[in-house]
């Protein structure tokens, strides 16, 4: 991945990062995944608030999110194991997707 303005992949590649957790390790990544789209999947408790850090584009997904889009198909998600991230991978429409944990710091 590249810094600045010129980011590589930028319109062919998604982030995609389960979380339970507010997301400030993301301070530490800003230079190499501020540019790019991140696809946030809360796992856990839906009504808890996940922070994200300013300056970053991002789409949050919780559990209701997935029971509204996927119906009675929502099951195959499942939670508490961090595979929560496949609802990530499922929403994305770019080319390539890129993955990493709420504990990378």
């Amino acid at each position: 991945m590249s810094t600045g303005g010129d980011a590589l992949l930028k319109e062919e590649l998604d982030i995609v990062i389960p979380t339970i957790r507010n997301l400030d390790f993301l301070e530490m990544w800003r230079p190499f995944l501020q540019p790019y789209h991140l696809i946030i999947v809360q796992d856990g408790d839906p009504s808890k608030v996940i922070k994200v850090p300013d300056g970053f584009d991002y789409e949050l997904y919780n559990r209701n999110d997935i029971n509204r889009l996927l119906g009675p198909r929502a099951s195959c998600i499942s939670f508490k194991d961090s595979a929560c991230r496949c609802f990530g991978y499922m929403v994305s429409k770019k080319k390539y997707i890129f993955t990493i944990d709420d504990d990378c710091f």
